[in-house]
C-alpha cells in the first residue's frame, strides 16, 4: 500500500507540473465526460474487475487538492454509491474497475455545494478540484445490505442483554442508588469543598471501568487531572449528571447505562454497554 500511496502522488505531482505548463487543450492528457468533469487513468486499465454501481460500498485511496493546496492527503477512505448530481465523485468512479488508478478534475465550487459538509465553502474561487484515485475494492450492494442487517442483529441482541448485566454488577455491589438522572450512584467520601454550579470549570480525577472490572481509561493512571466544562455537553449525559451534584472532595462510584454514555458504541466501547467510574472532584477552576 505504501508503494501505492507513494505512486499515485508522484501521478499528482505530474499532473500538476503538466497543468502548470500549459497546453494548447484546456487539460493536456485529459478526457473530458458528457457530463463535464475531466479525466485521465494510469497504467493498466483492469476491464475484467468489477464497476462500482449504486448501493455497493468502495474502498479507495484518495486525495483532493485545488491551486498549490492539498486539501485532503492521500488516504484510504470508505464510501456508499450515490448520485448526487450530474458529473459527481460517484459518477467518476462508475468510470473506474477495481484495481485502477485515475486522476478527475471537477467544478471545485459545485463538488462543495453537493458533496461537502455543510459550510464547508470553497476558497478558491473557479480554480478546478483535483482527485487522485486508485479503486481498492468493492463489496456488492446485496452483500452490504446482508452485512447491515446481522449488524443491526448484533446491536438488538447486545441492547436486549444490557438490562441483565446492570442488574447483575447491582447485586454484586450493594450499596449503589438510582437517581433521578437515571444513573446509578455510591459515594466513597464526602466532600467538604463548594458545590458545582453549572458551566462551572471542573478538574477531576476518573477510573472507567466495564462491569466485569476491566479498566478502559483512567486519569489516575496518567497522572493528569481532566478539565471540562460542566453541562457544556463536553462529556457523556451521565457524566454531566453526576459531576453536576458533586461538591470539592467527593468521591464516587457511578454505573452509567448506555444511553447516558456511548449508546451504539464507539471506539474500544462496544455498543449498548454500560459503564462504571470512580469520579474525585479536586477543584473548581475560578
Amino acid at each position: 500500500m505504501k508503494k501505492i500511496v507513494t505512486k499515485l502522488m508522484l501521478i499528482g505531482l505530474a499532473v500538476a507540473t503538466v497543468f502548470a505548463m500549459g497546453s494548447c487543450s484546456k487539460y493536456k492528457g485529459f478526457k473530458k465526460d458528457k457530463t463535464g468533469f475531466y479525466y485521465q487513468f494510469y497504467g493498466d486499465i483492469h476491464d475484467t474487475a468489477d464497476r462500482p454501481a449504486t448501493g455497493d460500498l468502495v474502498g479507495v485511496l484518495m486525495s483532493m487538492r485545488a491551486g498549490d493546496s492539498l486539501l485532503i492527503p492521500m488516504m484510504p477512505n470508505q464510501m456508499l454509491m450515490d448520485s448526487l448530481y450530474e458529473g459527481d465523485l460517484f459518477a467518476a468512479l462508475r468510470m473506474m474497475h477495481v484495481g485502477d488508478s485515475a486522476t478527475f478534475i471537477f467544478d471545485g465550487p459545485k463538488f462543495f455545494e453537493n458533496m461537502m459538509a455543510p459550510g464547508q465553502e470553497y476558497e478558491f474561487g473557479d480554480a478546478p478540484l483535483y482527485m487522485d484515485v486508485k479503486l481498492l475494492g468493492l463489496m456488492k450492494k446485496e452483500e452490504v445490505q446482508k452485512a447491515q442487517a446481522e449488524y443491526e442483529a448484533q446491536l438488538n441482541e447486545r441492547q436486549a442483554l444490557e438490562a441483565g448485566e446492570i442488574d447483575e454488577y447491582l447485586q454484586k455491589n450493594p450499596g449503589m442508588k438510582q437517581m433521578e438522572t437515571g444513573v446509578y450512584l455510591k459515594t466513597i467520601k464526602k466532600g467538604t469543598g463548594d458545590k458545582v454550579e453549572p458551566l462551572q470549570n471542573v478538574k477531576v480525577h476518573y477510573t472507567g471501568r466495564f462491569t466485569d472490572g476491566t479498566v478502559f481509561d483512567s486519569s489516575v493512571e496518567r497522572d493528569t487531572p481532566f478539565e471540562f466544562t460542566v453541562g457544556a455537553g463536553q462529556v457523556i449525559p451521565g457524566w454531566d449528571a453526576t459531576v453536576s451534584g458533586m461538591k470539592v472532595g467527593d468521591k464516587v462510584t457511578v454505573l452509567i447505562p448506555s444511553g447516558l454514555a456511548y449508546g451504539e458504541g464507539r471506539q474500544g466501547i462496544p455498543p449498548y454497554t454500560p459503564l462504571v467510574f470512580d469520579i474525585e472532584l479536586l477543584e473548581i477552576v475560578k
